[in-house]
């Protein structure tokens, strides 16, 4: 009887706290529907998600979201993006649009402030009081990848903030004549032609610029992976609701 009891307190022991995590996963993903942000992949199955900040494969270095999976967003940002992947798939079948992040609460946004604050990173990351785009449900971070999820060369990795990264050098403004598909491909072939980024890097990156802008989304001009609307971040926090948890 003593054994008997000694395992059902060890798999109690092991259960709990699997449990507790379950919960968290699930209480975020509950947060996420209840202010209004829908799961992308319900829109479109055929987008593939890798949430890097689930992970630690990250410029922080740190899991920030647990198990978390689902990318969610603001649902007319969300049929952008799918119209993007619709974009793409009547060009290259075999491609698919791979996201490596999309809303994230705003406590996340402060974990992430805090750990560059005073480094070189502090001014890729959005202040933790009011929050970005991301906090709002309007931004996203993707690539282009396989069919079965093999990244396509960009040139720069994920969260890699270099000057091979960027696809604009002036500041970005609420004014969409200084953010077409032109104002952008003609600084990646800028990049092809000193050196910092490949012939082929480039075509891949001016065909994410083509999908995403066709579908009314522009990056900001420093990652290449980072789409968002054409307004303001004054505008974005009238619009939008801020994801306060």
């Amino acid at each position: 009887m003593s054994r008997l009891i000694y395992i059902i307190v060890s798999l109690v022991a092991v259960i709990t706290p699997l449990k507790v995590w379950a919960q968290r996963i699930a209480e975020i993903d509950r947060h996420m529907v209840g202010y209004g942000l829908v799961d992308i992949q319900s829109l479109d199955d055929s987008i593939l998600v890798d949430l890097k900040y689930s992970t630690e494969d990250n410029f922080v270095g740190v899991d920030m979201y647990g198990n978390l999976e689902r990318a969610y967003l603001e649902p007319s940002f969300a049929k952008r993006v799918v119209m993007a992947q619709r974009l793409l798939k009547e060009r290259h079948p075999d491609l698919t649009l791979l996201i490596y992040d999309a809303a994230r609460p705003i406590s996340v946004q402060r974990r992430m402030r805090e750990a560059v604050i005073g480094t070189h990173l502090e001014a890729f990351v959005a202040d933790g009081t009011r929050g970005g785009r991301h906090n709002y449900g309007v931004a996203v971070d993707l690539t282009i990848a396989t069919n079965d999820g093999a990244p396509l060369d960009m040139g720069a990795g994920f969260d890699e903030f270099s000057p091979a990264s960027a696809v604009k050098d002036t500041p970005d403004t609420s004014d969409a004549a200084t953010r077409t598909i032109k104002v952008y491909t003609d600084y990646v072939n800028s990049l092809v032609d000193s050196g910092v980024v490949s012939r082929d890097a480039a075509h891949n990156r001016i065909l994410l610029l083509e999908v995403m802008c066709e579908a009314g989304l522009v990056p900001y001009r420093r990652e290449w992976w980072h789409y968002e609307e054409v307004i303001s971040i004054s505008e974005t926090r009238k619009r939008y609701k801020l994801l306060d948890f």
